[in-house]
């Protein structure tokens, strides 16, 4: 980079933010720009709304840990994370737009992408912000781009003080969007003469986008994610399982495969045999769930386009893998899983695997958005080394930046 361009670098601390909204889990990449090391950050996704004299307890106690989480907009406040369910009886809020929630929560990630790269709540910060939203939550996007940046501005409350900075660009993407365009680069692939499908299942809705010869022409999402077979799944067993639990769905994905050890410590009876009972009909009951919950997909599928080919992501494509490629198969359409990515192996440190391919493909096509704009260049330096190592805990921050060569708070 040359003098101009350091120079220009040096007025405030740039953070790049891309983040996915997830029902599951929430998760972030985030780097100091332009040279900083991206990392991962999750977040449960239970919220509440809490009253301020939650807050002057909350403060009371020991100091700030990872799990500490609220936000306080205005005269509201909301408790986030692993905190809002285990003592506010928060919820994921799953039947609620991902948007109504949307300021707390990219408020809350915010700060803890700030702690996690080492940077104070005090830093001259400019964020340079990419969510990913699913097409029918699209349209609300410049609305909560206006209410994000002037709430950002005058600052909202958190653990370790008043939290301020500029957003110097809002932007919103489809939900697959990053996999489409990681396929795009791929000049074996003949993208710009095919039509393709991006067909996204997470945990509260499923959605697809259709590119035709490069150009978007659409894009439809459902409530058919992985939380439709849940429901369908408690409600069928009727023995006192809770959609809210944790458990629930590691232990379905578990099952898929035979294992229901994991069901069977769910269940709510003393007796072995009664528990026995419960285990017998979750074997009878959960491949009835599945084979429903996949035909309603693929009529989902069957009515919104034709395509040359199928990309597929999202951690609930993964439990029903099998159906869905025999399906592609016997229509003749090829599939490309999670669109030929590899996550850098230094980058899933929160072991989501796959799951993060989506926001990632969305954060290199940021950073490549960003490089163009403020002409930067890269000069094909790799975003994740080979030797980076992530920090672990608030603790080891100092000694991770100085391992992998970068002072984030000095530099620019």
């Amino acid at each position: 980079m040359n003098r101009k361009s350091i120079s220009d670098f040096a007025e405030y601390t740039k953070v790049v933010l891309t983040l996915d909204l997830g029902a599951s889990t929430t998760k972030a990449i985030a780097q100091v720009y332009p040279d900083g090391v991206p990392i991962v950050i999750t977040m449960e996704p239970e919220i509440a709304d809490v009253g301020y004299g939650s807050i002057e307890f909350l403060s009371s106690q020991s100091s700030v840990q990872d799990n500490t989480v609220w936000i306080g907009i205005g005269e509201e406040y909301y408790v986030l994370g692993a905190l809002s369910k285990s003592m506010f009886a928060g919820t994921s809020a799953i039947r609620d737009l991902k948007y109504s929630y949307a300021l707390p929560k990219i408020a809350a990630l915010m700060w803890l992408a700030i702690r996690r790269l080492g940077l104070g709540v005090k830093v001259d910060l400019g964020i340079y912000l990419q969510i990913l939203l699913p097409p029918g939550e699209i349209a609300h996007a410049n609305h909560l781009g206006k209410q994000l940046t002037q709430r950002l501005k005058t600052g909202v409350k958190t653990p370790t003080g008043k939290f301020k900075c500029k957003i110097r660009s809002f932007n919103a993407a489809l939900e697959g969007a990053g996999l489409l365009t990681y396929r795009s680069c791929n000049v074996n692939v003949n993208y710009f003469q095919k039509n393709i499908g991006m067909l996204m299942l997470g945990y509260r809705n499923a959605s697809f986008t259709l590119s035709m010869k490069g150009n978007s022409s659409k894009a439809e999402s459902t409530d058919l994610g992985m939380n439709w077979l849940v429901s369908q799944f408690v409600e069928r067993t009727a023995v006192g399982l809770s959609k809210e639990d944790s458990r629930l769905v590691k232990a379905i994905v578990e099952a898929r495969d035979g294992d229901f050890d994991s069901l069977r410590r769910l269940s709510r009876k003393n007796k072995p045999e009664e528990i026995q009972l419960d285990v017998d009909l979750f074997e009878k009951i959960l491949p009835l769930v599945r084979e429903e919950y996949t035909r309603a997909l693929l009529r989902w599928v069957k009515g919104i386009a034709v395509m040359d080919e199928v990309l597929i992501c999202g951690g609930t494509a993964t439990f029903v893998r099998h159906e869905l490629t025999q399906y592609f198969d016997n229509e003749g359409i090829p599939i490309c899983w999670n669109g030929g990515m590899e996550l850098p192996k230094y980058l899933d440190t929160m072991g989501l695997g796959d799951r993060v391919c989506d926001v990632w493909g969305s954060h290199i096509s940021h950073i490549k958005m960003l490089d163009l704009n403020l002409k930067y260049d890269r000069q094909d330096k790799p975003l994740v080394p080979d030797y980076y190592v992530q920090p672990s805990s608030l603790l080891s921050v100092a000694e991770m930046r100085a391992k992998n060569g970068y002072l984030t708070s000095k530099l620019f």
